[in-house]
Order: structure tokens, then C-alpha cells, then sequence
């Protein structure tokens, strides 16, 4: 299912044409400045009227080096044009390393607090506000 710019979730149906959803990670949100996103998902069975269709998944995990700092790549003439959105100051920003382990030691977890939004609860890593859609 696929979080929606209307705030609920969707299905991704069987399509007359192969369907293909990417998910950048968050990571790369730093990287890029925010141009590309995570997408908001939940992994889930089909409903009963696609269950008979065949899915592939392919999953590939790619990880920078554990000192690189998650800063974006403000000389890319795309990040240029369209802006940078900064997750933290460029002085505060993490290592991969250290926002690895802050991610994954802290899963399920740590208190999450109400967020702004509807719908979205928040937890603080490394000083960086993280948004979960439940």
C-alpha cells in the first residue's frame, strides 16, 4: 500500500502495463535535499480480488561508507534549480553510521510523540525529526 498525497493508503493494482514503486530511502532525502523522497508505505497481502496475480519483489540495500555525512549534494545543478531542503545544519549532520544505528536501534522502540500532522506520530534521532504514518 502507498501513502497518498490525501492522506490514506492505496493499493497498488495488478495495471494493464508491469507497475514498478522504487523507495529511495532515507538517506538519500540527504543526499538529494529533499527532492527525493522516501515513499510512505506499509507492507501488506494483496486484497483477495489480486491475491491470484503473480508479484516480484527486488530488494537491494545500499549503504555509503560509515563516515560519509549525510549532507546533500549542493553543487548538482538540479539541487541548483529547484532548491535544498536541509534535514540539519551541514555542521550537525550525521555519518551514515551513526544515523544507521540511530534508525535501527530505536525501531519499535522509542515513544513516539503526536506530530503536527494528522495521522503522523514523530520520534527525534540524531537531533532530526522522523516521521512515522500510522
Amino acid at each position: 500500500m502507498v501513502w497518498y498525497a490525501r492522506r490514506n493508503y492505496r493499493n497498488i493494482c495488478k495495471a494493464d502495463v508491469p507497475l514498478q514503486v522504487i523507495n529511495t530511502g532515507d538517506m538519500m532525502t540527504f543526499f538529494t535535499g529533499g527532492y527525493y523522497k522516501p515513499t510512505i508505505h506499509r507492507v501488506i497481502q494483496p486484497p483477495s480480488d489480486q491475491s491470484a496475480y503473480d508479484r516480484l519483489g527486488a530488494y537491494y540495500f545500499a549503504m555509503p561508507d560509515n563516515d560519509v555525512r549525510l549532507l546533500p549534494c549542493a553543487e548538482s545543478p538540479v539541487l541548483k534549480r529547484v532548491g535544498v531542503e536541509r534535514q540539519c545544519l551541514d555542521e550537525d549532520a550525521p555519518s551514515c553510521e551513526t544515523w544507521r544505528k540511530g534508525r535501527t536501534t530505536t525501531y519499535g522502540r522509542s515513544e513516539l510523540k503526536k506530530g503536527v500532522e494528522r495521522g503522523v506520530e514523530e520520534e527525534v534521532i540524531e537531533g532530526i525529526v522522523v516521521k512515522h504514518y500510522n
